[in-house]
């Protein structure tokens, strides 16, 4: 479903994708705000990657090229803004960065408003700033994952992603890549700019969201993901994302809305 206002000032569509859709590298002239009813989306910008949970959405500025995977069968509502539209009605100080954001109750009912036919357009119009200014307030989510630069370390941080070969050690990657532990490490640090153990540890995390958004149990997400138990599992998740597992599984607002920089994991 796709609909426009009058005077083009934002558009929506809406769209369900299956497991496994893939929507190769594209950019778009409006800004756009991605977001994800259900089903978890892996998106790829610039030198980054951003996990997008369901109830959670995902603000891409114009002319950003990007990638979308689908992790799982995902249902999206997306909304499109003109750039002098962002710029008239928002002061919205994130609008040139992709991020994520918690989709909160009002955020999740000024978007699906904007999908209701029966308003009219001065009503939409209003719903349509009033979520520019509602994005501005709130907090980012940290599911940015930066990937280093060169083709032989990306690879390597590729291979543990896509394989969940969590286990695998600084050690074999560095095998992998045919460069030391030492320069490896090194050149991790200065081209994703954290170091490598900080970024295992952001990436597993990341990964979790993908099971943590089906019915598997914490306990069986801790062992996947490899850590010890899942105590441990739980009191990392709140230490990057705010809130235990089970209530970001529920969707509920984290008592912080403090939003850790990517450099700032846990070392």
């Amino acid at each position: 479903m796709s609909i426009a206002n009058r005077v083009n000032e934002w558009r929506v569509l809406a769209r369900r994708h299956p497991l496994g859709t893939v929507l190769p590298v594209h950019q778009h002239q409006t800004a756009q705000l991605v977001f994800a009813i259900t089903g978890v989306m892996l998106v790829e910008a610039g030198d980054s990657r951003w996990t997008v949970p369901p109830q959670r959405a995902l603000w891409i500025p114009p002319d950003e090229p990007h990638s979308i995977r689908m992790l799982s069968d995902t249902a999206l509502r997306t909304v499109y803004f003109q750039p002098a539209f962002v710029d008239e009605h928002g002061t919205f100080r994130r609008r040139a960065a992709v991020h994520v954001v918690m989709a909160s109750g009002l955020i999740r009912e000024l978007v699906l408003g904007l999908f209701d036919e029966q308003r009219g357009h001065g009503m939409q119009s209003l719903t349509a700033r009033l979520l520019l200014h509602a994005l501005d307030e709130t907090a980012c989510l940290p599911t940015q994952l930066p990937m280093p630069d060169s083709a032989d370390l990306h690879r390597a941080a590729l291979r543990l992603i896509e394989s969940n070969a969590w286990h695998l050690s600084l050690s074999d990657l560095a095998e992998a890549a045919a460069v030391s532990e030492r320069s490896f490490s090194r050149r991790f640090t200065a081209e994703a700019g954290i170091s490598f153990r900080a970024w295992r540890q952001r990436a597993r995390l990341i990964a979790s969201l993908d099971l943590l958004a089906g019915d598997q149990s914490i306990k069986a997400i801790a062992h996947k993901m490899g850590f010890q138990n899942p105590a441990a599992y739980s009191t990392a998740f709140g230490e990057l994302f705010g809130q235990p597992p089970q209530e970001f599984r529920g969707g509920a607002m984290p008592l912080s809305n403090l939003s850790p920089p990517v450099g700032h994991v846990a070392d």
